[in-house]
């Protein structure tokens, strides 16, 4: 068939504007079009009509059959040919940036879903452990430990945790009900659900690291391949395996643009490299009464970085320039610039890109359940540890409230010794399967002021659990001790709720 006469309203939405949408089209395809962006004089819809000529066997439909076998096969070396040459031959990787790939993960632990969700440039939704029960069985056996000689303890734990968990939940679920009378014109169905999820705050604390959970990702096929070799490089087996898992599933999707995702060995050695350095004894620092966060480093002048910023986006001369003028303003005029700059603004919009200009690294001590939250601000930089039980555990008040806190205190110190038993067999990082979200961890997190703008607005906010309430509103109120001004212009919620999901 002539290119020219090919009919296009299948995969545009339209034909004659010069903005349009793609749809049905295989996403190796689609990166090929857009690649020719770079290369071709001709628009999308004419380079669209050459691929379906020459490859028509690609397309969505299509079942070769006969000498048609021979035709896709022939199709498809095309487009690894084209692949091969602008994103491996050439480096020209944006390419595979406009290839999505959409992927199902099942049955993997929390420790697993945090490994992934490390790549931050990728999307995420996963079970939450807010709104959803997990039974005895709601765990994953890590590969290493379930073929070892303490894999008796290994299982006896996250069950143990698990159902103290059950336990805690349908206490804790009475007592809502009890506590929470139905408001006129709630369905059944609301009043249930407020009354689950104010039990899941206080008995997710005891789910093991262990504990199964499901996601959705979407990512672009570049990120999809450091991402498979990141975790193909892991130390641990589930990780690898799962790495293995995602490897075959995207490869049916965009097969030329993840081939080359593997084990790297710079990535396996870097633990290892660093080790020697590694202080034997390191820091004990007292262990918190509860989350906390402290700032560690900062710019000296900041306020004044930002008014410059300010200034030099709106055009009003060199940075040096600028940078050297208001460094000369008194503290109060810097400060009545950036209120101006804020001033205004509805409630979800964001402030200016100025304010990307400084950047505060804050040092978290927060529980695991509250670090699964917080893991999820990619537009900065974390550096976390492995969770172990150095730093101590969050105890909700609720546990008391229903009676339940010496069975609490008696499944995390079960945990803790059969943690310290599998650490030593197996290493930290296999044994902090069964640790309970309730242990803490330490965190640097590194951002600029426009992304704390946005971790303390979201993170302080009513419906928020209270253990990242708390870190923060010490975020915040850090902050507003260093840079009063800075933190001025935050919209932080500093109150306590008692019934924040109501």
């Amino acid at each position: 068939m002539s290119a020219h006469l090919l009919d296009l309203s299948t995969y545009c939405t339209n034909l004659d504007q010069p903005v349009f949408a793609l749809h049905e089209l295989p996403e190796e395809v689609v990166a090929v079009l857009f690649a020719y962006y770079s290369r071709s004089p001709l628009p999308l819809r004419d380079n669209l009509r050459r691929v379906l000529a020459e490859d028509l066997a690609l397309m969505p439909g299509h079942t070769p059959t006969g000498d048609g076998a021979a035709e896709y096969a022939a199709a498809e070396e095309r487009a690894r040919a084209f692949h091969e040459k602008w994103v491996v031959g050439y480096g020209h990787g944006s390419v595979a940036e406009h290839a999505v790939v959409h992927l199902a993960v099942e049955e993997i632990s929390i420790v697993a879903s945090k490994a992934l969700e490390d790549c931050r440039l990728a999307s995420y939704t996963e079970k939450s452990t807010r709104y959803v029960p997990f039974d005895t069985e709601s765990y994953v056996r890590e590969p290493t430990i379930a073929t070892g000689p303490l894999a008796s303890l290994y299982d006896e734990t996250c069950r143990d945790l698990l159902s103290t968990y059950g336990r805690v939940l349908a206490a804790s679920e009475a007592a809502a009900r009890a506590e929470i009378e139905r408001p006129a014109g709630w369905t059944q169905a609301r009043y249930d659900s407020v009354c689950r999820s104010q039990a899941c705050d206080v008995a997710r604390y005891l789910l093991p690291a262990a504990t199964r959970t499901n996601l959705g990702l979407t990512i672009n096929a570049r990120s999809l391949e450091h991402t498979l070799t990141k975790l193909y490089s892991d130390d641990l087996g589930e990780i690898r395996e799962l790495a293995g898992a995602l490897h075959r599933e995207a490869a049916v999707i965009v097969p030329t643009l993840v081939k080359y995702a593997a084990p790297n060995a710079h990535l396996r050695g870097r633990r290892a490299a660093v080790e020697p350095w590694i202080d034997p004894q390191p820091d004990a620092p007292p262990v918190p009464a509860t989350n906390t966060a402290r700032l560690v480093a900062g710019p000296a002048e900041p306020l004044s970085d930002v008014a410059a910023a300010i200034l030099f986006e709106a055009g009003a001369g060199a940075w040096t320039t600028l940078r050297t003028q208001v460094a000369a303003w008194p503290a109060e005029r810097q400060a009545e610039l950036l209120t101006a700059y804020l001033r205004d603004r509805e409630r979800f919009d964001a402030p200016g890109r100025a304010l990307e200009q400084v950047t505060f690294s804050f040092e978290l001590t927060l529980d695991y359940g509250a670090y699964r939250d917080v893991q999820r601000h990619r537009m900065c930089t974390q550096l976390g540890q492995v969770l172990d039980c150095r730093h101590g555990y969050e105890t909700p008040p609720g546990v008391a409230a229903v009676g339940l806190a010496d069975d609490y205190h008696r499944a995390l110190a079960a945990s803790e010794a059969a943690w310290e038993r599998l650490a030593e067999a197996h290493g930290p990082a296999a044994a902090q399967y069964v640790l309970p979200l309730a242990w803490r961890k330490r965190l640097l997190m590194t951002a600029n002021l426009r992304e704390w703008h946005h971790f303390i607005s979201l993170r302080t906010g009513r419906q928020g659990h209270p253990s990242y309430r708390r870190v923060a509103q010490d975020c915040w109120h850090e902050l507003h001790r260093a840079h009063p001004a800075l933190a001025a212009g935050i919209r932080v919620d500093l109150a306590d709720y008692d019934q924040a999901r109501a």
